[in-house]
């Protein structure tokens, strides 16, 4: 068997963790199931992460590292209305595809009990924001928004929307799938942007 590098190895315990995290909530992860999902010993998970938080902050920057690559990959070429859309579709279905993501972003272990997770989930949410913040003055450049688009207020709008849409498919026990309601979100949000 071959042994497995210190990157490869923190990679797989960070998609263990969002795995957990999806079942259980970040207050069920603990050290020891982390270490059973992934097949090594609790030792052997210390030698690659200090604590629960540490592995809690490593899996939030690999979600958010993701999904800016999903969101990017999405918004390249077209309209700056086709981007947009693109991006929010990418954004629903990548959450879809990662729950885990989900109870991240609402979870009170992360937004009142960890100012250190606190900081990073801002921060990662920041370079998401950024990117919409980005595609919006682009459609604002082109003429297909208008000059007048109060960018920040829209790009508040748009992670509003996404997060209400997260919290309505946790409630509904995620029977419908998220992606779904692209289409009425979308259409909603290209009202209030002026598309």
């Amino acid at each position: 068997m071959t042994r497995k590098s210190t990157a490869e190895r923190k990679q797989e315990i960070v998609r263990a963790v969002l795995v957990l995290i999806a079942e259980l909530g970040i207050q069920g992860v603990t050290m020891g199931r982390i270490a059973d999902k992934v097949g090594i010993t609790e030792a052997a998970l210390y030698r690659h992460f200090d604590s629960k938080l540490g592995i809690i902050g490593a899996t939030i920057d690999a979600a958010f590292d993701d999904l800016l690559e999903a969101l990017e990959s999405s918004a390249r070429g077209g309209t700056a209305r086709e981007m947009l859309r693109n991006a929010l579709v990418a954004h629903l279905e990548f959450i879809e595809k990662r729950p885990g993501v989900a109870r991240i972003l609402f979870s009170d272990e992360v937004h009142f009990n960890s100012p250190a997770l606190q900081e990073k989930l801002a921060r990662r949410g920041g370079f998401v924001a950024g990117h919409i913040a980005e595609l919006l003055r682009v459609g604002t450049s082109t003429g297909e928004l208008s000059k007048d688009l109060d960018v920040k207020s829209a790009t508040a709008l748009y992670r509003g929307l996404v997060q209400a849409q997260v919290m309505l498919w946790a409630h509904a026990d995620k029977k419908e799938g998220l992606a779904k309601s692209s289409d009425g979100v979308w259409a909603l949000y290209e009202k209030a942007i002026g598309v």
